[in-house]
Formats: C-alpha cells, structure tokens, sequence
C-alpha cells in the first residue's frame, strides 16, 4: 500500500523518499526510531581471515553535517523495514534470502536517511515549509491517482499512523521544495519543441530513404534481404509468432501487409512504434491439432477411473498433473469466484456438486478433472481441486525476418513538450542532490558510494 503512496506526486519525490525513507536524524542525535537493539555478534574466524569485527551501535554509519546515523539505529530501520515488508506480504522473508534481503534494505536506509536530511536541511534553508495548502493538494493527487484518502492510506499502512503520517509529511515537503526552489527555472520553450519535431521528422526521412535504398539493391540482386539484415538491421534474429497475435505486436497497416505477403516475399516499407520496417515473410505454418490429445484425453479417463475406486485424488494430481498446483498442493485450487477461470473450466466447477469429480472435459489449455470440494453459495464461491493434462492445439504461424532502422517515435507536440520536462527534470534533481551532498558534507563509512562525490574537472 505504501508503494501506491510514493507514486503519488512528482516522481522526483520517490528518488529522496522511497517506501520505507526513514527519518532524519537531529543534530548529535543517534537516529530518529526507538531503541537499537542488542549489539550483534562479535567477529569470528573464517578458514581464511579473520573478519574485523561488526560495528558497534554507536558507532556513526552516515552523517549529512551534524546530523548522524548510528549503527544500532540502523538497525532499528531495517527491522522495522522488514516486519512491515512481511506484514503487507503476509510472508516471511525465506531465511536463506534473508542475508541478502536485510544488505539490500541496509543499503536503501542508509540512501533514505541521507536525501530525508539533505531535503529536511535544503527546506529549511529555503524557508520552505509544509502548509494546509500543500496538504490539500496531496489529498487529491492521492485521490486522483490512487482511488483512495489520506485517512485510508493511513489506515492500511503496514507502518503504522505515527510513523506514516511523517513519512507524509516528507513527501510533501520534498514537493515543495523540489516545484518551488530546486525545478522553478526547469523550463521547455515552444522554439525548442518545435526543433524537436523537425529533428523527429527529419531522422524518419533517413530511415526511411535508408530502407528504400536497402529495397533497391535486394531488387537489382545487388544484396540478399539475410545479407542486409545482417549489416544493417537494428534487429538480426527471426521472429515466430501466432498468427492471431500479429495484432497485438503491430500496427493495423504492418498487419495488413504482412498478412498481404506470400511466404519467402518482403512487405513494404511500414512504420512501427520507434522505428522502420521490412519483413520477409520466411514461414507459414498451417494450425494443427495435439495429435496426443485423444491419448491425453484416455489417460484422464483412467486416473478418473481410480479415483471413483478410492486412490487418493491429492496423490494422483501430483504423480499426473501438468498444472503447478499438482506438486504444489495436490491439485487444490483454493477458493475463487466466477470470471477467475476460463468459462468451461467455471461452468464445471460451479455445477458439480461438492465431493464429486467431474467427467474429463477440456478447456484451451487441455483435459481436466475437478472435484469441488467446498461451496459458498453467499458468496458466489467455490473451492476445488483438478487434474490437468496439458493439450493444446498449435495455432497459425508466421516466421518473420525483420529488417529496422530506428526513428523517434511519432510524438506530438505536448508528448514532446512533457518529455523534454521530465529529463530535464531528472537532471536538475540528479544535479541538485549530487550538490547538496557536497555543501551539507554527506558521508557513509557503510556504504561510501553514497557520501558526497568529488567534481569531475572540466575537459579542456
């Protein structure tokens, strides 16, 4: 739930606040949650060296100026950060990814306590501050964006209130700070997008000449289409797919002209998204049925057979079934409603009755037997458990040879206008971080790649 949260808002604000940012610590303070806990372990032998020890849990880890972050209060954050991952999951982090799990959170605390301070320290500075205006205009950002209140953010939050309604607090405050101090000046003009446009233009021409003059030497046998492929296609490999998918991986105009093509001959020229095309069309393959699928259909039959004699259905799904809850839990599909499953598979399982198994039928994906073991008529719930045997007829084919000179994709005017905005965003926030590193003295003992970067000389 909180991840909906931090989407809310500029997506500059995720890069100083992502779900979990902690606190800024007070100057001198040792860290802004609760009591650290135990000091962990001392460091022992490894067969080669012997490892320095862990740190202590005053033992400072990052500082942005005075304001510093101590080991055991790192801690702290990443227990924390844990228990809410495994409480909005409702799964525990597997003990032997756990290592692993708790470095990557470490890392992401340390980043968070850092950028909460540079912002907490750069607003203050500023004189920026967080006022019912502000809050007001998050409200119905999250509202628009995200369906739901503030008050229903708070209330599902694996963090709890105290602590969400601060993390709210920052985002806001990095809003404002962000519009009205760091990315006031961040400015597209109509000369610029204009430019933009004619460029665009410009490099789908040189596409498009690049492929009319690659046309005229596969026509004059100067070159082979697999030739120019090979030394000029942005793509290199063939494509197979269904025929019944063309129309989902390509505009209605390179469809047609592929459907428009007999096998071994190229398409016209046709525009995609991001960029130019020729396709030869290297292969057709008619539909054709399983031809196991009558076999598959008999084998059904009998596993059918011995579970009306009394084998256990749970045992025999996991022996025969091709579906994962086969292994996974004996067939079980747990409980779903109606539109869960494709109809025929419904229509079965919301029709028998409870304990008994159905007769084989089949669905797109093959053979199937259910057995439903559960039914909430209220709720329009059934619980079941089935055996399926994979049976799936090969659609129509074609085997394509693309040949593809990229060109921006067509934009509008606004599309550009809003792109241009968001890099150049990026890149005063990216800038005004790397900056403010430096002026507030950011440093990590943990992580040193996070502390303030040395300037690059200019090349002369």
């Amino acid at each position: 739930m909180m991840k909906r949260f931090w989407m809310v808002g500029m997506a500059a604000a995720s890069l100083a606040l992502a779900a979990g940012c902690g606190e800024a610590s007070q100057p001198g303070a040792e860290g802004a949650e609760g009591q650290a806990p135990a000091a962990p372990a001392q460091g022992v032998e490894s067969d080669v060296v012997a490892l320095p020890p862990p740190p202590k849990d005053d033992d400072v880890v990052a500082a942005v100026g005075e304001a510093t972050l101590t080991w055991g209060a790192l801690q702290a954050r990443v227990a924390e950060e844990i228990a809410a991952f495994e409480k909005s999951s409702g799964q525990a982090v597997p003990e032997e990814m756990r290592p692993q799990f708790e470095q990557n959170v470490r890392m992401r605390q340390v980043a968070n306590f850092i950028e909460s301070t540079l912002i907490a320290n750069a607003a203050q500075a500023a004189g920026v501050k967080v006022d019912d205006a502000a809050r007001a205009a998050f409200a119905e950002r999250l509202q628009k964006e995200a369906g739901q209140t503030v008050e229903q953010l708070v209330a599902s939050s694996p963090y709890g209130k105290e602590r969400t309604e601060r993390l709210l607090e920052q985002s806001i405050l990095a809003t404002a700070l962000f519009e009205d101090v760091v990315l006031k000046d961040v400015k597209v003009t109509d000369e610029e997008v204009a430019a933009e446009l004619e460029k665009n233009a410009a490099e789908g021409a040189l596409a498009q000449q690049a492929l009319e003059a690659c046309a005229k030497r596969i026509a004059e046998g100067a070159a082979t289409f697999e030739d120019l492929v090979q030394s000029d296609s942005l793509v290199k490999r063939e494509m197979e797919l269904p025929e019944e998918q063309l129309a989902q991986n390509f505009p209605e105009a390179a469809v047609k002209a592929i459907q428009g093509t007999p096998e071994g001959g190229v398409t016209p020229i046709v525009d995609v998204p991001g960029a130019k095309v020729m396709f030869k069309v290297l292969k057709r393959a008619a539909a054709a049925p399983d031809a196991e699928s009558e076999a598959k259909k008999a084998k059904l039959e009998e596993i059918r057979g011995r579970i009306l004699k009394g084998e256990d259905f749970a045992k025999l799904a996991e022996e025969y079934s091709d579906c994962p809850s086969g292994k996974r839990a004996g067939g079980d599909l747990d409980e779903f409603g109606r539109g869960t499953m494709v109809k025929p598979f419904e229509d079965v399982a919301f029709s028998l009755p409870v304990g008994e198994v159905s007769e084989v039928f089949k669905t797109p994906f093959g053979w199937h037997i259910v057995k439903v073991t559960a039914r909430d008529d209220a709720a329009g719930k059934v619980r079941a458990s089935h055996i399926l045997l994979l049976s799936e007829d090969k659609p129509a084919t074609v085997t394509l040879l693309p040949l593809v000179k990229a060109v921006p994709a067509q934009a509008t005017a606004e599309e550009i206008r809003a792109a241009l905005t968001n890099e150049r965003r990026g890149k005063a926030l990216q800038e005004w971080f790397e900056a403010e590193r430096v002026k507030q003295g950011v440093s990590s003992s943990l992580y040193p790649e996070l502390g303030a970067r040395p300037a690059v000389p200019a090349q002369p």
